[in-house]
């Protein structure tokens, strides 16, 4: 073949493909007029790309096919920041491939995340991977349940976790944004209403719809929304709203599982100052709790799921509410607990169970782990009546007085025992408590 001829051939293949752009444009409207395209326009992607894209046409799948294979590749070496612009490459081609979405942010939040040692850099990553999914991924796919669940599930285990050693910053961070935008743990919803700033935002930027989160309020109590529990309810929420009958139960559990978490530590406690970060127990929401579990026990397909986690939390909120001087509550946990753990003896009682899981060890103890639970628990109190929470603080007194006295029994009628492996006098401890904590904040 001559030079004239092949470069005649070229001209005619560019021409056609020249030509073939109206058509494809045409074909496109007519799939999308009857709901069977996914050929939306691309936004920022590569030049070769769009040239492929528009080149191809309805091939575009194959581009993405075999991108998804070398993304196979590059996860199998570990090679995750190449990763980051392949997946990007993909999601422009398939806009609707839902599992590269899902995984798309899965790496950013996760593999890309600890490679960084630096906690704000970690949770850069971390947020770019919730944000892909809320602004991209769920807008280019609405009422997908799968892609709401992912989300819910960043919020839930990434976020509200603490595999991470990163993740008090992850709470910290979103906890200021959330701040800056609620203006407290809840929206005044009125004062929203006539705000339309402040309305564009929340609804705009963070796609939180006001109706659904009184609603989730309605259902899980006063949660406080800073906090990622509160979130990981809502998209889970969202997702349930638009699922079918699998991820409807995959919702309703990652919901009640976030209510227990947000029970365990769904408050924010700032200090006077606002110079803390503590996230507490919320206990205002244990009615709302204990009515997700009766609900989840009373669905057949859930109660195998639901009783072994039911009979846990009713052993750690015994424990909790002890530790706030709740005790009519913590008595009605621990009778709901014998009723539903047939491990546990009727005639078990409350505080030797309570000083049981408190402790660990029981009257297994050594004398030095007694000494330890003790002043640790007089620490606590100091530190928290020293802050302002007179009700914890009087709970963790009672807590260190519960040890001391179940230890030191077995001892009280063996005075060479007693004073060989004995612990001091409570005030002695109490004291040495204190001073620590004086020592610990400089003061």
């Amino acid at each position: 073949m001559n030079r004239g001829t092949s470069i005649l051939l070229l001209v005619a293949m560019v021409g056609g493909l020249w030509a073939a752009g109206p058509l494809n444009h045409r074909l496109t409207d007519a799939r999308r007029a009857y709901g069977i395209t996914q050929a939306d326009p691309l936004v920022n992607a590569p030049p070769l790309v769009v040239f492929t894209t528009v080149a191809l046409g309805g091939f575009r799948g194959i581009i993405a096919d075999l991108l998804w294979m070398r993304s196979a590749r590059l996860q199998y070496e570990g090679r995750y920041f190449e990763l980051v612009q392949l997946a990007d490459w993909i999601t422009k081609l398939e806009p609707r491939f839902t599992d590269v979405w899902a995984y798309h942010a899965w790496n950013l939040a996760y593999n890309i995340s600890v490679l960084f040692t630096d906690h704000l850099d970690r949770w850069r990553w971390v947020r770019h991977g919730m944000t892909l999914l809320r602004d991209e991924g769920i807008a280019y796919n609405p009422g997908e349940p799968r892609l709401l669940y992912e989300l819910g599930w960043i919020f839930q285990h990434k976020m509200g976790g603490n595999t991470d050693d990163a993740h008090l910053t992850y709470k910290r961070m979103w906890a200021e944004e959330m701040q800056a935008l609620l203006g407290g743990e809840r929206p005044a919803y009125r004062e929203l209403a006539a705000d339309p700033v402040r309305l564009q935002m929340m609804t705009r930027d963070y796609k939180l719809d006001p109706a659904v989160m009184q609603e989730i309020e309605r259902r899980c109590g006063p949660i406080d929304w800073r906090l990622p529990q509160a979130h990981a309810i809502y998209w889970a929420t969202m997702s349930k709203k638009v699922g079918r009958e699998t991820d409807i139960v995959f919702a309703e559990r990652m919901i009640y599982q976030a209510m227990v978490d947000a029970f365990r530590r769904g408050k924010l406690f700032t200090g006077a100052d606002g110079s803390l970060f503590v996230p507490s127990p919320h206990l205002d929401l244990l009615p709302y709790v204990l009515k997700a579990y009766e609900e989840a026990l009373a669905n057949p397909s859930e109660r195998g799921t639901a009783e072994a986690g039911y009979r846990f939390f009713l052993a750690e909120a015994v424990v909790v509410m002890y530790l706030y001087n709740r005790l009519p509550e913590a008595r009605d946990l621990f009778d709901r607990l014998r009723q539903a753990d047939p491990a546990i003896p009727a005639d078990q009682e409350m505080l030797p169970f309570i000083f049981q899981s408190y402790t660990g060890r029981g009257l297994d103890m050594t004398q030095d782990e007694a000494y330890a639970a003790v002043e640790s628990a007089l620490y606590q109190s100091a530190f928290w009546q020293q802050l302002g929470d007179g009700e914890r603080a009087a709970g963790y007194e009672q807590m260190a007085a519960l040890i001391w006295k179940r230890f030191m029994e077995p001892r009280q009628d063996r005075p060479d025992f007693k004073l060989r492996t004995g612990l001091p006098p409570l005030e002695e401890i109490r004291t040495r408590a204190r001073a620590r904590l004086r020592e610990s904040s400089g003061t």
